[in-house]
């Protein structure tokens, strides 16, 4: 990607934020396939993508779904 390209993306609410600006934690399953990607944004505002995944043939492991961003900020109502 060019320097000084920004990804600007909206949230499953339409609030647009630019995730690659931000820090992550991530979490993965047993067979260590992300399952969630948190997203801090500043002013303690927390938005999550969530992963599922299905295991395909000689055990390749498919993502099957992927979420939206989500504001799961605690007390948050949208």
């Amino acid at each position: 990607m060019a320097e000084g390209v920004r990804i600007l993306v909206k949230d499953a609410n339409g609030v647009t934020f630019e995730p690659g600006a931000l820090p992550h934690q991530y979490t993965y399953d047993a067979n260590n396939n992300m399952i969630t990607d948190t997203c801090l944004e500043q002013g303690a505002v927390v938005r999550e993508k969530t992963y599922a995944w299905q295991e395909g043939a000689n055990g390749v492991w498919l993502k099957a779904t992927q979420s939206a961003w989500i504001n799961v900020t605690e007390g948050w109502r949208g």
